[in-house]
């Protein structure tokens, strides 16, 4: 079948062979449904409409992060010392340091496959 990749999209039409081009090239066109929708529509006239729902993850963060400050801050609004204690901060500071350092945000930010191929033999 000539594949080189998981998962392989392919239309076998009703009348005649299947085409070069009857094979969705995920390397080159990549895995977003609207390219596939339209791929699918070129080949059988069936149209797909994609819905992509609205994601509130941040808004949801953001929220629940102002109501665990606010909610804090209103309990404590007798004694603010613990915003000085320079243990917490000092914490709070080593805690970040060692997430930039550790490589997470590197890998975060960067992308980076999980696992490379040897060029001489292609073994993972």
């Amino acid at each position: 079948l000539n594949m080189n990749s998981a998962p392989t999209f392919m239309h076998f039409p009703a009348k005649g062979k299947p085409k070069r081009a009857d094979t969705f090239d995920l390397q080159r066109i990549g895995f977003a449904s609207e390219q596939l929708a339209k791929w699918i529509a070129d080949r059988t006239d069936v149209q797909i409409r994609v819905f992509r729902p609205p994601n509130y993850s941040g808004t949801i963060a953001l929220a629940l992060l102002v109501s665990l400050v606010g909610g804090l801050l209103y309990l404590r609004r007798n004694n603010l010392e613990f915003i000085y204690n320079k243990t917490g901060w000092a914490m709070a500071a080593l805690c970040v340091v060692f997430a930039m350092t550790s490589g997470q945000m590197w890998n975060h930010i960067r992308g980076p496959p999980y696992a490379h191929k040897n060029p001489q033999n292609g073994q993972v």
